[in-house]
């Protein structure tokens, strides 16, 4: 008789949770400490998600009777991503429009100055450079970086989980 497979929904939720409720925290202690993002932190932070979904896996292999196929790892990894990435990028939107909007502002004039040096440096003119400063502050939206950071998150959760898939499998 074939086991039935356990529902991966809990240890997605649960883990999702805990990676949104992570990422959130390292956003908040570099603003409140006033920290650039620097290698060493991304790093850091690397390896804790790395093992947050690792643990997730690990857990439902052990809890569905020492059964992992890949694809349930990737699916595991990939709800992480998507529940943990959306709190993160609702998160990220709200405290780049009320809580931090000065960083939306920098971030804005230095792609100013970029995109007029690019503009002078490529003699672009009228409708091409109005296009080229549009496009540039799109870039620097809180919508936008939300946007990037669930994307990036879902990438990361994805070639994570594949990893561990491969090495956990049955």
């Amino acid at each position: 008789m074939e086991q039935q497979e356990l529902s991966l929904k809990p240890y997605a939720q649960n883990y999702g949770l805990i990676y949104g409720g992570y990422s959130i925290l390292v956003l908040l202690l570099l603003y409140f400490f006033n920290y650039d993002q620097n290698t060493g932190i991304s790093l850091l932070s690397f390896l804790i998600n790395t093992a947050i979904v690792f643990i997730a896996i690990h857990r439902y292999k052990l809890d569905n009777a020492n059964n992992l196929s890949l694809s349930s790892a990737i699916k595991l990894g990939l709800a992480i991503g998507a529940i943990g990435g959306l709190i993160y990028a609702v998160y990220m939107y709200i405290h780049y429009t009320y809580l931090q909007p000065e960083f939306i502002e920098t971030l804005k004039e230095g792609l100013k100055t970029q995109v007029q040096a690019e503009i002078e440096h490529q003699n672009l003119k009228g409708e091409e450079a109005e296009t080229t400063r549009e496009i540039a502050t799109l870039f620097a939206s809180p919508f936008f970086m939300a946007t990037s950071a669930l994307i990036s998150i879902l990438l990361k959760t994805l070639f994570i989980s594949l990893v561990v898939g491969l090495i956990k499998k049955n």
